[in-house]
């Protein structure tokens, strides 16, 4: 029914060129005013002319793709009082009509995080666009469709209640140049220029070299990349760390919260997402953070007050990453046990308790070997060959490392190996279990206690053991 709708209307604006009065070559020349306005060194000057030549360069769109719901980036280029900006843009079909949006902060007139990380997974890594916040967005948003559209022989024409625009296109790329209807009577009309992405696996106009081929070599080093990243630059909770500003802005609907002045200003400056690269940017307010009497909270049963006392393990888990990238060993060791102590994970899932705990025993080694404190780096990746829910096969890659790089006879660690697992006892905490290696004690947490002599048998059986004594 859609199609033959669309088709009726379109050949009645074939039959009655009235309809169709409107062509792009009207407003070219104040197009290319507006652009020649603009600087070389505009950093987004080059997205312009992509997009301008690309319209410039391309037919008719089909009626198919016009009548497809799509979301796409825009700039607004005829403001000569600032800077090109890009923003997303929405392009919505719904009941023969049309609707061409600029997406803005409807606060600010500027761009959210969001949109600033749409646009430039969009500019960029096209094939990651579908991985942001806003694009979830974009697509169920459903804005009330008022534009007429209407042809010519080179191209769609929409007329909405302020703008008129002109659309092309090819098998890739949808092109629109938006204008004030009004641009007749106006020296300045607001003209916006969009561009909105058919095909993810054609060409891309922002980057020559993003065939499929191209995206596949692109994905395999970003992955690389983030790989690199991620070591240089730790952070175990790369989703929640984030979440203690939110969790903050419950604690302080709550007293004694509500009424601490200095609890109120170190949130204040919490003012950016919190992710790897600015934590030294919060390190104070983390340790401020540490320093709260949650003692309240510990004796309520409830998970929504329990959620609160993860701003305290977030911070400190946070800053253990934070002193590990900077290369400061033993600070980092001291606050990883601080995590895992003195303000554990509230979460209802035990397995993820270990999982937390396990990369919390990870980083301990990988600390206490950087530090120098190879005997402790050895005994907490014993502590997850022993018993681990995940990291054995990992724990095990890195001591046969170590022990290659420190010329340790293998013998006669094994000898260490079988006093230490004589030495397995429970914690005080009735959760976690010690041993002493070589003089060091250490900590390991298994998903479930077992006997002494079950954990010995375990550590017999494991492919390190066997390397040891082979």
């Amino acid at each position: 029914m859609k199609k033959i709708l669309l088709f009726n209307f379109l050949l009645i604006s074939i039959l009655n060129p009235a309809l169709a009065q409107e062509k792009y070559m009207d407003i070219q020349s104040k197009v290319k005013t507006a652009e020649k306005a603009y600087s070389f060194s505009d950093p987004n000057y080059k997205f312009l002319r992509k997009m301008v030549t690309g319209f410039g360069k391309s037919e008719k769109l089909s009626l198919a793709n016009l009548s497809k719901d799509n979301v796409g980036v825009a700039i607004v280029f005829s403001d000569l009082s600032s800077k090109l900006v890009v923003s997303p843009a929405k392009y919505t079909f719904d009941n023969n009509k049309v609707n061409i949006s600029a997406i803005r902060s409807k606060t600010t007139g500027g761009l959210t995080e969001d949109m600033k990380e749409y646009v430039q997974k969009y500019l960029y890594k096209m094939e990651e666009v579908g991985s942001t916040k806003l694009f979830r967005s974009l697509v169920l948003n459903k804005p009330k469709t008022e534009g007429v559209f209407t042809q010519n022989a080179t191209e769609f024409v929409v007329n909405e209640p302020n703008t008129l625009s002109f659309v092309r296109g090819d098998e890739d790329w949808m092109y629109v140049v938006s204008i004030d209807n009004k641009y007749k009577t106006l020296e300045n009309p607001r003209i916006i220029m969009y561009a909105f992405k058919i095909s993810i696996s054609g060409k891309d106009i922002f980057n020559t070299e993003n065939s499929i081929d191209d995206m596949e070599k692109r994905r395999i080093t970003r992955v690389d990349n983030e790989k690199t990243e991620k070591e240089k630059w730790p952070l175990f909770h790369d989703f929640r760390t984030d979440d203690i500003r939110e969790l903050l802005k419950e604690l302080v609907m709550k007293e004694p919260f509500k009424s601490n002045q200095e609890l109120q200003k170190h949130i204040e400056k919490l003012d950016t997402k919190i992710t790897r690269f600015n934590l030294k940017d919060y390190a104070a307010q983390f340790n401020y953070f540490l320093t709260l009497n949650f003692s309240t909270f510990k004796k309520k049963d409830q998970f929504e007050i329990n959620e609160l006392l993860n701003i305290q393990h977030l911070s400190a888990h946070a800053l253990a990453d934070y002193y590990l990238s900077q290369g400061n060993y033993d600070q980092a060791v001291a606050f990883y046990k601080k995590a895992a102590f003195e303000f554990p994970y509230e979460v209802s899932s035990g397995t993820t308790f270990i999982k937390d705990m396990e990369r919390i025993i990870y980083d301990l080694s990988k600390s206490c070997y950087k530090a120098g404190r190879k005997d402790e780096a050895y005994g907490y990746l014993l502590g997850l060959i022993i018993d681990s829910q995940n990291n054995e096969t990992l724990a095990t890659k890195d001591l046969k490392s170590y022990l290659l790089h420190e010329k340790e006879d293998n013998r006669k660690f094994a000898a260490d190996l079988d006093r230490a697992m004589k030495t397995i006892k429970p914690s005080e905490n009735g959760y976690s279990f010690t041993f002493i290696f070589k003089n060091k004690e250490v900590f390991f947490y298994p998903l479930r206690a077992k006997s002494l002599e079950e954990y010995q048998q375990q550590i017999k059986n494991s492919e390190i053991y066997n390397y040891l004594t082979q």
